[in-house]
């Protein structure tokens, strides 16, 4: 038992440090007016997927039934964000309201995709 806790520890100090340097990366890049690279981006991501996997770590070490069907119905909802994000950056590279280049929106798609995915967990875990 004493390792399990120790584990979702691990989960959160990386989850903060990955979002602490994220922020001060981030704050560094609008500083020089470059913001978003893309890496910032990614990083905060990460971070926010670290969390997540700290708060489900108890539920998901068992990887019981109730913590498949809380994965399954997360990727299936996930999907339907995802194909909306893709819809909305189509849109807005259309009108040309999102001045991003080809790194810079495989960055933000990558990210939005990984904070939806696991948020959903978090959501459904709460729900199942």
């Amino acid at each position: 038992m004493k390792g399990d806790k120790t584990s979702q520890i691990v989960f959160w100090i990386v989850g903060f440090l990955l979002l602490l340097s994220s922020v001060l990366i981030s704050i560094v890049s609008l500083t020089f007016g470059k913001f978003p690279a893309g890496h910032e981006i990614m990083l905060f991501g990460l971070s926010i997927v670290t969390l997540c996997n700290a708060y489900l770590y108890p539920q998901f070490k068992a990887n019981d039934e109730r913590s498949k069907r809380i994965r399954e119905k997360g990727m299936f909802v996930s999907y339907f964000f995802i194909m909306g994000y893709i819809l909305v950056l189509m849109l807005l590279f259309e009108f040309n309201a999102l001045l991003l280049n080809g790194y810079q929106t495989v960055c933000v798609l990558a990210t939005l995709i990984m904070i939806t995915v696991f948020s959903s967990f978090v959501v459904l875990s709460k729900r199942y």
